[in-house]
């Protein structure tokens, strides 16, 4: 039992964006993927938010669903009582990515750096790049990977 219940797939990943709205452009307008589904604000009167989500019970979140290649992302903007501004760095525990893929990454990395509050960094050399969205999220570019 246990580990068997699981089925083996990865369903979606979540990242909390500070503005919905934005981040959806961002998301498709400039990177190409496709809103598959935005929800209407969920706000509770009870504590159910706080059991859930473990947020302030008093929160309002925002989110949508997106897809890029098969695979699916979930956006959420959280207007709570009690949010703090914190930008994590890469090093720090809690501090995710997105990791895509690219047809050159030369072309690609130019290409972002070009948008309005995107900042792309040195390449690596194990052949990747990573930029940094207009509100802090990680991006990293790759040609392909193979393990």
């Amino acid at each position: 039992m246990g580990k068997d219940l699981f089925y083996g797939t990865i369903e979606h990943s979540g990242f909390a964006v500070p503005d919905l709205e934005a981040a959806i452009r961002f998301f498709t307008e400039v990177l190409g993927f496709k809103l598959l589904f935005q929800a209407e604000p969920q706000q509770k009167d009870d504590d159910s938010l706080r059991d859930y989500f473990g947020v302030h019970p008093r929160s309002v979140a925002y989110g949508a669903f997106l897809e890029y290649g098969g695979k699916k992302i979930e956006l959420v903007q959280w207007d709570s009582p009690d949010n703090r501004e914190i930008a994590l760095k890469p090093s720090e525990a809690g501090c995710a990515h997105l990791a895509i893929t690219v047809k050159d990454l030369q072309a690609a990395a130019a290409y972002l750096a070009q948008q309005p509050g995107v900042r792309v960094r040195a390449f690596c050399p194990l052949g990747f790049v990573y930029a940094v969205t207009p509100w802090g999220m990680e991006i990293q570019l790759l040609e392909k990977i193979e393990f």
